[in-house]
């Protein structure tokens, strides 16, 4: 069973409006992709996304947890992107396994339940570490933070990867698809 039509449906709609915007900051398509089969193989029930954007990458996930019976909760400052994914999301026939949230993600992270098995952080990258901070300490061990823009952004990012890179409780790489993630997994205690 692959993605469901409603969705690949308003991924195909997205993806042709991406050229018509000018900030639509949406992951490429094949990390879309990435994305919604990396939340199946480890059977994803808890995705934190920081930068909802309008949805994009929102679609990719939600089909995965329509097939892992988990639960997107996905942050984003603007109130127009907020509603634009809000009514993607409608349309999309998805938004039961969907949390949206608009606001500061720095205020909006601590309410979030713990037990995280991915967070994707796509904002402002100078955020990112106080992002990756807050988020942290509620991913489950063997649980994964995927960063967007790490070859893209590979400068602003920098300070960043090498942290996480150095860290004693976790293993870090990058993954060199659509605009490059890098993939922080969670060491078992």
């Amino acid at each position: 069973m692959g993605i469901d039509p409603n969705i690949l449906a308003m991924i195909d709609e997205l993806d042709a409006l991406r050229n018509q915007r000018d900030d639509h900051w949406q992951v490429p398509r094949i990390e879309g992709q990435l994305l919604y089969q990396f939340a199946l193989v480890v059977r994803a029930r808890l995705i934190v996304e920081v930068g909802t954007s309008y949805g994009f990458s929102g679609l990719f996930w939600a089909a995965a947890l329509q097939a892992t019976s988990g639960k997107l909760h996905t942050i984003d400052l603007s109130q127009k992107k907020y509603d634009s994914s809000r009514q993607t999301f409608a349309k999309a026939k998805v938004q039961d396994v969907i949390v949206s949230h608009h606001g500061n993600a720095l205020e909006v992270l601590p309410t979030i339940p713990d037990m995280i098995d991915i967070a994707f952080l796509d904002a402002d990258k100078d955020m990112t570490q106080k992002y990756f901070d807050l988020v942290w300490p509620k991913v489950r061990p063997g649980g994964s933070v995927l960063t967007d823009n790490a070859t893209t952004h590979r400068k602003e990012l920098g300070d960043f990867v090498a942290h996480v890179r150095s860290r004693k409780d976790a293993t870090s790489s990058e993954i060199p698809v659509g605009n490059g993630l890098e993939w922080t997994v969670k060491l078992p205690r």
